[in-house]
């Protein structure tokens, strides 16, 4: 049986919490260059020391939240293969679902998004590129072992859905009105379609 927490571990899990929550409000209504460590101490009402007891800086604060944004990401999509082997179905969630998620909190989102973009230029985002490109090629998984051409091609169109999914999303970040959850959808439609054609 685990132990219990102490008041002094509560209170340092709520204060964190305090202060993610004051950063993320913050750069929804102030951007990310208008937040300063100064305007989240006071929303989160903690001391400028304290703080920085937690957080080095607001790079260390946003990389902390585009991880959470990630994983919560990749735990939808794992969920999606678990539900079922239909693999046009786990397509469809995966978009469909993402660009639902995201349009709800797009205020909290955008910032974050906006953030997590900057470096793509640079080799260092191989890594990020790989582990989606890998996620969706997972979803492609049927229960027939494939050939090497088969795989191959499944690495190709999962390469394909990595390449739609930032493109739109990076679209969505740019512009307010864009209908991210439709435009997943309707891609989803034509990745299906282009998978039954192949098969």
């Amino acid at each position: 049986m685990s132990q219990a927490m102490s008041r002094r571990e509560l209170n340092k899990i709520r204060t964190r919490a305090a202060i993610l929550d004051a950063a993320r409000i913050g750069f929804a209504r102030d951007g990310v260059h208008g937040t300063t460590m100064e305007g989240i101490a006071a929303a989160a009402e903690v001391s400028r020391a304290t703080l920085f007891n937690y957080f080095t800086g607001k790079g260390e604060i946003l990389d902390l939240l585009v991880t959470e944004m990630q994983e919560r990401f990749y735990s939808r999509i794992s969920s999606y293969w678990s539900a079922t082997g239909d693999v046009a179905e786990r397509i469809r969630r995966a978009f469909v679902e993402t660009g639902a998620a995201m349009e709800r909190e797009a205020v909290k989102l955008r910032p974050v998004v906006g953030y997590s973009e900057m470096g793509w230029n640079e080799t260092g985002v191989l890594g990020r590129i790989e582990r989606l490109t890998a996620a969706f090629e997972r979803l492609l998984d049927t229960e027939v072992e494939p050939t090497p051409a088969q795989a191959h091609d499944r690495h190709v169109v999962a390469e394909m859905m990595t390449g739609i999914f930032v493109g739109m999303v990076h679209n969505w970040r740019l512009d307010e009105n864009y209908p991210l959850q439709e435009r997943l959808g309707e891609a989803a439609c034509w990745i299906a379609a282009m998978l039954r054609h192949r098969a």
